[in-house]
């Protein structure tokens, strides 16, 4: 027993072994068993452990295939593709002519990873693989939403896999704990489950860390567990959000998300247009992002309670439509966050003569602003060399400012 890893011990043999994405499973089989397929290649994407390269194995097996395996994230370079997939696509296998096997299947894992210097021609070389190939080209990613990707989703058809569903986890582990003879209380496998996060990869490794020393697994055992720091970012929950099926599943990712609160409205603003083609629908993720404004200056940095009302609406917003979901290229950061950053010696020196101002006329800076830089300004563009300039102590590249300035 430990020997084995039992992620590889219990690796699926049969496509009704993979859990949880039966859509995308069912997507992915009708795509295998057509003899006429709309596109030559399939992309499947999504987060890591949630079945890709178990399908993969398995379907193969299944149905009959050779697989020819290539990580795309170690084999980089056109020439390394070539040299292994070149083969495998040009040439029918002698046993295809065989009841047993259907020749070769080429996989290509982790085609995210194709990028850095050392990658050029490396998407081009996969792109004229599936344009010559003569069997069927699979590929897995995590991130599909990379820049480098895109010509590749061109020319596939693309299929996006979930992190698998808690129950269906708990399940599993309960099966290989019986296997295994392991007693384990059902609490402790509710524990390991929630603390993959949906990694299944994840949770049979935890399972086997605590459970292959004892035959009896107890929730007290799986306190040394820590919890998966799987709280995501900005891009990921733009990602995410954007791509996601359902109200519950946007709002489960908000929850994890990492993201600033007023830094995901403006994203989420700046980016729907880019989400939704449809004006009505455009519309109505508008108005909802506008309501999820409202929240958010209520909560302020103290009515946290109304945090869910946020999140509710924009979890709304951008599930308007989740059925006309196309992935795009995403706006990062905010329009606003990178105006400001352009603006922002401007705003500096604007600052600094509402500060001389105010202290030379015994005022606020933003009294300052408001009812003296006005004047000031008609002054200087009248006569440039005016002693009201001196007398605020202005620097000569403020004063220039002031007579340019069109917004205060």
């Amino acid at each position: 027993m430990k020997d084995d890893l039992w992620v590889e011990k219990y690796r699926p043999q049969k496509i009704s072994e993979v859990i949880g994405n039966e859509e995308a499973k069912g997507s992915f089989v009708e795509w295998l068993k057509s003899k006429r397929r709309r596109k030559k290649a399939i992309l499947l994407y999504g987060p890591p452990g949630v079945g890709k390269t178990a399908l993969v194995n398995a379907a193969s097996k299944e149905f009959g295939f050779r697989i020819i395996e290539m990580n795309a994230s170690d084999t980089r370079t056109e020439k390394a593709i070539n040299k292994i997939a070149g083969p495998a696509t040009s040439f029918v296998a002698l046993d295809t002519f065989s009841a047993e096997s259907k020749g070769n299947l080429l996989f290509l894992d982790e085609v995210d990873g194709v990028f850095g210097n050392e990658d050029r021609g490396g998407i081009g070389a996969i792109i004229k693989i599936i344009e010559k190939s003569q069997v069927p080209v699979i590929m897995a990613a995590n991130n599909l939403e990379l820049q480098k990707l895109r010509p590749l989703k061109k020319v596939c058809e693309l299929i996006r896999f979930q992190q698998v569903r808690i129950p269906l986890i708990i399940v599993m582990l309960r099966r290989i704990c019986a296997k295994e003879h392991v007693d384990a209380e059902l609490e402790a496998l509710e524990r390991i489950a929630e603390n993959s996060r949906g990694d299944v990869r994840s949770a049979i490794n935890d399972l086997q860390s605590l459970a292959e020393n004892r035959r009896i697994l107890r929730l007290q055992d799986t306190l040394m567990l820590t919890f998966r720091n799987k709280d995501i970012g900005m891009h990921e929950t733009l990602k995410g959000v954007f791509s996601a099926k359902s109200f519950a599943e946007a709002i489960s990712l908000l929850n994890r998300s990492s993201a600033d609160y007023d830094e995901l409205l403006l994203s989420i603003g700046d980016n729907l247009p880019l989400r939704y083609s449809d004006p009505v629908e455009l519309g109505s993720a508008y108005d909802l992002i506008s309501r999820a404004d409202v929240f958010r200056g209520r909560i302020a940095t103290e009515n946290w309670h109304l945090l869910r009302y946020f999140y509710n609406f924009l979890a709304e917003a951008v599930t308007v439509a989740p059925q006309s979901y196309r992935p795009f290229e995403l706006i990062m950061p905010p329009i606003k966050i990178i105006t400001l950053f352009w603006t922002k010696s401007r705003r500096i020196t604007m600052e600094n003569v509402c500060a001389k101002i105010g202290t030379r006329c015994h005022v606020s800076r933003s009294k300052a602003k408001q009812h003296i830089v006005p004047y000031v300004k008609a002054i200087l563009q009248k006569h440039k060399s005016s002693p009201i300039g001196s007398w605020l102590k202005l620097e000569p590249e403020e004063v220039d400012y002031l007579i340019r300035v069109n917004k205060f």
